[in-house]
């Protein structure tokens, strides 16, 4: 009798067996598809000239006007802003009403004017420049005709930057 219940208990365990089987009995073939090349761009820029500005001996009402080149000399179409960092901390920096202000144009668009210290805060939108173009930009620095006796012997050295970022990526197919 054991006998007995020991065979049916090993046939309804190893009947589900003859239905679960796999074969590797599959026609296969590879193909190579060679030479699929991709290249990554370059983002780069020129700035000319540099240190635009050299002034000394300012005083109240006084501006310079120069001009500055932005040239896209990478292999992608970018936009860029323009911002301005201080080495001091004199009120020609600090002062958003007396202290330095500056007007930095593209052609007849004015693109920021106001303190320098706040052109890095610009809310207008970023210029764009495609590859092997330029821009010339016109920047003004005015010391105010209003500020006072507090302004002299002051220097500031301001760096102007030029930020620039790629376009969005897009379907190449």
């Amino acid at each position: 009798m054991k006998r007995y219940v020991w065979l049916v208990g090993s046939v309804f365990l190893l009947l589900p067996l003859l239905f679960f089987h796999s074969t590797s009995a599959l026609f296969t073939k590879q193909m190579n598809d060679p030479n699929n090349t991709f290249q990554t761009g370059t983002l780069n820029m020129a700035i000319s000239p540099s240190a635009v500005f050299n002034i000394s001996n300012m005083v109240p009402g006084d501006f310079a006007t120069k001009t500055v080149t932005v040239q896209n000399t990478g292999s992608v179409d970018f936009t860029y802003v323009v911002g301005a960092i201080n080495t001091g901390n004199t009120n020609l920096w600090t002062d958003k009403t007396y202290g330095l202000q500056v007007e930095i144009k593209k052609g007849v668009t004015t693109y920021y004017s106001g303190p320098v210290s706040d052109v890095s805060a610009n809310p207008a939108s970023p210029l764009s420049l495609s590859v092997g173009q330029n821009d010339v930009l016109t920047i003004k620095v005015t010391l105010p005709t209003l500020a006072d006796n507090t302004f002299q012997t002051l220097t500031e050295v301001i760096t102007f930057t030029f930020q620039a970022t790629q376009l969005p990526g897009q379907d190449r197919s």
